[in-house]
């Protein structure tokens, strides 16, 4: 059984037990997502009969958590959070008896910083994944190194291993977790399922080989616990061995203990990054292909899951968990509202006092509004005076070649600028992103002026999805620089081919296919037609009332077949690029046509929504046998009235170079009542042999 409640905006379902049980133990929880960018605060009222409370603050990419007696640290994208409670034991503040409220903030640079702890003295230890060690604040630097796995030879911002998760011992730093044991630069994307190892911090040796993505190592009871993320496991290392306690429906990352039990936090597969592991197979094969974002607690004597908390999007990822011992229902002040800037704390005196006026009359200063430190940049980029263009084209300006990492179709935003063809939020482009990104982009004098990205694919090539290099900065040979060190990164990460498909023009032909040819590119040769029209010239098109679909055939929507007949569809001898999806969701119902015999079908016309004013007409196909009498021109023409009485002013196709006679209808019939017609082409890398040699790519520098 299963509770439904709310927070202040999050709608979660926990199991029934889960408030009596946190009653019971006396604790309460803290987790973190960094997708979602909130530090999340799990509670119970205080009536008898417990229910749950959850308090949520943003912060910019909160990960990894730690207790200190009344302080709650917290690692996030550039700074090291200290959270100080400012109650006093028995005082309540709008129900919660504890107040987490911003106290400290030491500024790391976006070194990607994961777990956090509290060593013997007091001292901040995190580790820093982008320059692959431990590290520590130190007065007028960054941070200051502590130790790095003996098979890293030098400090660069490359996440050579994903070092991630740190496990105290007696107060001292012992063990940490990483996605592999090589110093190559971000050589642990090619090692995910089973390069994963556990290292003991005090010898440098490996404590443990072959996990998954292993995350989150504690220490407890005289055993090493973790989580092998990419099994979806909880266990413990035994004589350089995973023992698995359980296995859980998610990719398991943030561990604590309460007890006998362990609490454990679950993310969904959604990130490229979690393509191609064992758990992945494990989800597909029970139907839940997307796994659950939660908690779960698991009873450490036997295995078994005894409570549960299921979290709803936009939260489809957590980071780490931790308790706080002796708290009922915590709450937090975050960086937004008045409260952080009015709600002050004075020594010996218990109460907490609002500042006033919270809201100062006339204008206290005439500068812009800023952003307060900490929070998660805006959804769109918002214009700033260091905007790449003000940057002075000065001939004798280096050019450094740096790695982007960490790119997502959610935090591309700031870089849509710097995007050909625009990756820029809610484009056509980005919606179709599925791989992980790889981004290279080059700098002049700290200011980001050329940028290339590309996707890499299932079947372990990658596709290039843009380049281009600021106006003033054009003619340089920067957009040949960028290309050519991203095909060696990639080919150094077995990355290959790396292959280009782009819509033909006068500006890429003069501007880009010069720069492909130079770095020996195959010939770009076109692989489909693309088509374009206007839904009010192509319902003119009268094929339906010269050739109409007449019994024994009949239309029937897409949506309204039944299991056996979509089946019964997929059973036809049709070309694997027209087959019908597996995901039917997609199709735009208003279009999308069976053609029946009989109430069997045997063809249809299939699209799918682009945008708020655009359809793809995706595949149009006749079985053999059926193809008399233009019943695939009646059932296309048909897909046209009905885009056209569904007010979608666009419709848009592609046609294969092969499909010849698609494309001669084209020339004979449809081409005349088309608004456009282009043609996509398609070429691809030279093996990386070919390349000379060139600069490493995590910073090189060159004039």
């Amino acid at each position: 059984m299963r509770n439904h409640q709310a927070s202040e905006s999050v709608s979660i379902a926990s199991s029934s037990g889960l408030a009596s049980w946190l009653r019971e133990a006396n604790i309460s929880l803290a987790f973190s997502t960094y997708r979602a960018n909130r530090l999340l605060l799990l509670g119970t009222d205080a009536t008898d009969q417990p229910q749950i409370k959850l308090n949520e603050r943003l912060f910019d990419r909160p990960m990894g958590l730690f207790v200190a007696g009344e302080s709650l640290w917290m690692a996030a994208r550039c700074q090291l959070w200290r959270l100080d409670n400012l109650l006093a034991p028995g005082q309540l503040h709008e129900g919660g008896d504890r107040l987490y409220v911003p106290a400290a903030s030491f500024t790391t640079g976006e070194v990607n910083a994961h777990e956090l702890v509290l060593d013997a003295d007091d001292q901040p230890i995190f580790v820093n994944t982008a320059f692959s060690c431990l590290a520590t604040i130190k007065p007028r630097c960054s941070f200051a190194p502590t130790w790095a796995p003996p098979f890293i030879t030098q400090f660069a911002g490359d996440d050579r291993c994903h070092l991630n998760g740190l496990a105290l011992k007696d107060g001292l730093p012992t063990w940490a977790t990483a996605f592999c044991s090589s110093g190559d630069p971000s050589s642990w994307r090619n090692q995910r399922s089973e390069g994963g190892v556990v290292i003991h911090i005090p010898s440098g040796e490996l404590a443990a080989t072959g996990l998954a993505m292993p995350h989150s190592p504690r220490w407890r009871d005289g055993k090493l616990w973790l989580l092998n993320s990419g099994t979806g496991e909880l266990g413990w290392i035994e004589d350089g061995q995973f023992r698995a306690l359980c296995y859980l429906s998610g990719f398991v990352r943030g561990l604590a203990f309460a007890a006998g039990f362990a609490v454990v936090g679950l993310s969904k597969l959604r990130s490229p990054e979690f393509t191609g592991l064992p758990l992945e197979e494990r989800l597909n094969a029970e139907g839940n292909p997307g796994g659950c974002c939660g908690l779960r607690v698991i009873d450490l004597a036997t295995g078994e899951i005894v409570h549960s908390l299921d979290l709803p999007d936009p939260i489809d990822e957590l980071f780490d968990v931790a308790v706080l011992p002796g708290v009922r229902q915590p709450r937090a002040l975050g960086l937004q509202g008045e409260e952080i800037d009015c709600l002050v704390k004075i020594p010996d005196q218990p109460e907490l006092l609002h500042v006033r006026p919270m809201a100062p009359s006339g204008k206290p200063h005439q500068g812009p509004t800023l952003r307060p430190f900490g929070l998660p940049q805006p959804s769109t980029p918002t214009a700033t005076t260091d905007s790449h263009h003000d940057t002075p084209a000065s001939p004798g300006t280096p050019i450094r070649y740096q790695r982007v990492f960490h790119l997502t179709p959610a935090n591309l935003a700031p870089y849509a600028e710097l995007t050909f063809p625009s990756l820029a939020p809610g484009s056509t482009a980005i919606t179709r992103i599925k791989g992980e990104l790889l981004g290279l982009s080059a700098m002049a004098s700290g200011v980001m002026v050329g940028l290339a990205i590309a996707e890499r694919q299932a079947d372990g090539s990658a596709q290039l999805l843009s380049l281009k290099v600021d106006v003033p900065w054009r003619r340089r040979g920067i957009g040949t620089g960028l290309l050519r060190r991203l095909m060696v990164f990639l080919a150094k990460e077995d990355i290959a081919p790396l292959t280009l498909r782009y819509k033909a023009s006068p500006e890429l032909s003069t501007c880009f296919e010069p720069i492909l040819a130079r770095l020996g590119w195959s010939t770009p040769r076109t692989d489909f037609v693309l088509l374009e029209g206007r839904s009010h010239q192509i319902d003119g098109i009268n094929w339906a009332d010269r050739f109409p679909i007449a019994a024994p055939y009949s239309l029937l929507p897409w949506h309204q077949l039944s299991e056996t007949q979509v089946n019964q569809a997929r059973a036809l001898d049709a070309p694997t690029e027209l087959q019908p999806p597996v995901d039917q969701r997609e199709l735009e119902p208003s279009i999308s046509l069976a053609l029946l015999h009989h109430d069997a079908p045997v063809g249809w016309v299939l699209a799918h929504r682009t945008g708020a004013g655009s359809v793809r007409y995706s595949s149009l196909f006749v079985a053999t046998g059926h193809r008399s009498r233009a019943r695939a021109l009646s059932l296309l023409a048909e897909g046209f009235r009905r885009q056209n009485a569904a007010a979608i002013p666009t419709g848009r196709a592609a046609i294969d170079h092969r499909n010849t006679a698609m494309l001669r209808l084209l020339k004979r019939h449809l081409g005349v009542h088309l608004l456009a017609i282009g043609r996509s082409r398609r070429c691809q890398s030279p093996p990386l042999k070919s390349l000379q040699a060139t600069p490493n790519t995590s910073g090189s520098t060159e004039r």
